[in-house]
């Protein structure tokens, strides 16, 4: 075959290959922006979850710790990312070259003059993408100052409709019915009391207002302890609690929450993503991270069929219109019972 022929069927395979691939992203985004009803899950937890809630709760002096190396998650990741990068693990956009919020816009599906609240916001790069599309208010927390200060600055062109402050939501006070969404991307496993925080999100939503939770890792397929060891040894290096699609609508709706959509992507599905692919290099080889050589070792000794089907969380939830504060507050308790852990 002839040197040109080569190039020629080369160059075609590359470009079949980006398409391809470019298609994957397309039907993730419509999969992640296209939610099932959750009425089939969170009816009841396994045995690992119930003690996920009891073992796996992060402690103040894990706060912003990311790595065995004793770095923050600002040495990580903002000496390595961009400022209008995202953070997360995991985002769907509909091809690797379309903004990556854009499935978040479609899914609290914003209106001019609606308020939002970010809880871990990073640089905030979420909110100014959904302000830059929409004539809303977001409220960015972080409990790093560095990060708010680059969310401030990089957020001055829309003229005080993005603010940030430094707070640990846990104990975050803000009036209550204040907000029309509440979005959390990979944040919510930094909480260390999850019953306070959903409840904490209830009181702040206005009736009819959405609470989206993005959360890598979860329990609900766990079925060895094993398994539930080697997750544990995760959690230990990571400080950042999995909580599944499962668990989170068990909690939802007991304080009240419906309609609840989900949508849960195997590992060998949200693993392709262009997002996880560049982090999984940033960790492994840009930062040679020792806590990357000890998960793989972990990895190693792991059911396969856990490994690859272990779960990307999407979950979507409404605060009711016309709901009560005494239901809400019913509710609330009952998720905090210890028969419900």
């Amino acid at each position: 075959m002839a040197p040109v022929s080569i190039l020629l069927l080369a160059a075609g395979i590359v470009a079949g290959l980006f398409a391809a691939y470019n298609l994957f992203h397309s039907l993730l985004f419509l999969l992640v922006t296209h939610l099932k009803s959750a009425e089939e899950i969170g009816h009841e937890l396994n045995e690992f979850e119930r003690r996920q809630l009891v073992e796996w709760t992060p402690k103040l002096d894990d706060l912003l710790q990311h790595d065995d190396q004793n770095r923050t998650y600002d040495d990580v990741f903002r000496l390595y990312l961009g400022e209008n990068e995202n953070y997360c693990t995991c985002v769907f956009p509909p091809s690797i070259f379309a903004p990556p919020y854009q499935p978040v816009y479609t899914l609290l599906e914003p209106e001019p003059g609606m308020r939002l609240l970010d809880l871990g916001c990073g640089s905030g790069a979420t909110a100014r993408y959904l302000a830059g599309r929409c004539d809303i208010e977001v409220l960015c927390v972080t409990n790093s100052p560095a990060q708010a200060d680059i969310c401030q600055r990089t957020s001055k062109r829309f003229g005080g409709r993005v603010k940030a402050i430094v707070a640990d939501f846990d104990s975050l006070s803000l009036p209550e019915k204040t907000f029309d969404a509440i979005y959390s991307l990979e944040s919510i496993g930094y909480t260390k009391d999850l019953d306070a925080w959903l409840a904490h999100c209830w009181r702040l939503l206005k009736p009819g207002g959405r609470l989206l939770i993005l959360s890598p890792g979860s329990l609900d397929g766990c079925r060895r302890e094993q398994d539930y060891r080697n997750v544990t040894a995760f959690f230990e290096n990571w400080h950042y609690n999995f909580f599944g699609a499962n668990l989170l609508v068990f909690k939802m709706r007991r304080l009240g929450f419906a309609p609840i959509r989900y949508r849960q992507l195997p590992f060998w599905v949200w693993g392709l993503t262009w997002s996880f692919i560049r982090r999984l290099l940033l960790w492994k080889f840009r930062l040679r991270m020792r806590t990357m050589v000890h998960l793989e070792r972990i990895i190693g000794s792991t059911s396969k069929a856990f490994v690859f089907g272990n779960a990307y969380n999407i979950v979507l939830a409404r605060r009711p219109l016309g709901d009560s504060s005494s239901r809400s507050l019913e509710h609330a308790a009952a998720s905090r019972r210890p028969a419900d852990a």
